[in-house]
């Protein structure tokens, strides 16, 4: 299961989405069904029912807690495990042997998350900025006809800026002051991915990035004056569809109502236009033309290949994972 996105935490769709009724998602090729039990506990199951393989996403939540299954009316409780076969006299190492597949689930900043495996898990390594209330966050998700790899680059890369976004917040780049600017990308290998710093030699501020592996991109705009902190998630649906998320935190006394979020979460249909408009998954970096300032996309690439497509990129002299 989940073989292109194996044994990683990620979010996948907002809390406040998931009601009384079960939902059917996709998650790297694999389908699944969430649900909130009648007592708020939040799962994720396979999208299939062990017994003929009917959809549990069409089934319902009881009374009990359980998600009941639309065909022959078996009960899953949150764990996956089967707790009642109708019309039928079962023990419990009877019941033990036909539960659904689960998958572990978390709640963190507004988000319900999956761990994309069932074995050894690991608890969720997040930055400070995702452990606030879930009540603190606000949140976009759309979905981008893309492979999840092209939406992290763009979203790593600082001179895409002027030109993507041209006609919107880019158009500061294209001053007279900055023709002839030399850019200043600086990168760190953190614990789990790796902090960068962008800036231009013509200007007196720059803007970090932050990359956690596998999938999400922190921009720290609150370091710069801008009152919030996106944080950036690129989850794949199959190898040619992405579910983007922008989790943003507020600055403490923001006033909501006075800033215009629907117009911070459009200045990405720039990113999605480009990404869909290219084939596939970031491709290995002996297939493509690269120049310094690519740094950060080579150290996401060389991860990519060497973690995600256990194979090692050629091509790159430096051979550290990151």
């Amino acid at each position: 299961m989940f073989k292109m996105f194996p044994n990683f935490w990620t979010p996948v769709l907002p809390v406040a989405e998931i009601g009384s009724d079960p939902i059917a998602v996709k998650l790297a090729g694999e389908s699944l069904v969430l649900f909130r039990s009648s007592f708020g506990q939040f799962a994720a199951f396979i999208d299939r029912c062990p017994h003929r393989g009917a959809p549990l996403s069409h089934g319902q939540v009881i009374e009990n807690g359980c998600l009941e299954c639309p065909y022959h009316g078996w009960q899953f409780a949150s764990n996956g495990a089967c707790t009642h076969v109708p019309f039928n006299s079962l023990k419990a190492a009877q019941l033990s042997k036909l539960s659904v597949v689960s998958f572990p689930v978390r709640v963190i900043a507004g988000m319900v998350w999956i761990f994309t495996g069932t074995e050894n898990v690991p608890e969720p390594q997040l930055p400070s900025s995702l452990l606030e209330s879930n009540d603190r966050y606000v949140i976009h998700h759309e979905i981008w006809n893309a492979h999840w790899t092209r939406a992290i680059d763009i979203s790593l890369d600082y001179l895409h800026i002027p030109f993507v976004h041209r006609d919107s917040f880019g158009h500061e780049f294209h001053d007279p002051t900055h023709r002839n600017a030399t850019a200043q990308i600086n990168v760190t290998a953190t614990a789990d991915g790796m902090a960068i710093m962008n800036r231009l030699d013509t200007l007196p501020y720059g803007v970090e990035i932050d990359w956690h592996q596998p999938n999400q991109v922190v921009l720290k705009l609150d370091l710069g004056g801008m009152p919030l902190r996106p944080h950036l998630f690129a989850i794949p649906i199959n190898p040619q569809q992405l579910r983007f998320v922008q989790v943003v935190l507020p600055s403490p006394g923001i006033d909501r109502s006075n800033f215009d979020f629907d117009d911070f979460f459009a200045a990405s249909q720039d990113d999605r236009t480009m990404t869909e408009s290219q084939v596939g998954e970031i491709p290995n970096m002996n297939e493509g033309c690269n120049v310094p300032t690519d740094e950060p996309s080579l150290r996401f690439c060389r991860w990519y290949y060497s973690v995600m497509k256990n194979k090692e990129a050629e091509g790159i002299q430096d051979t550290s994972v990151i």
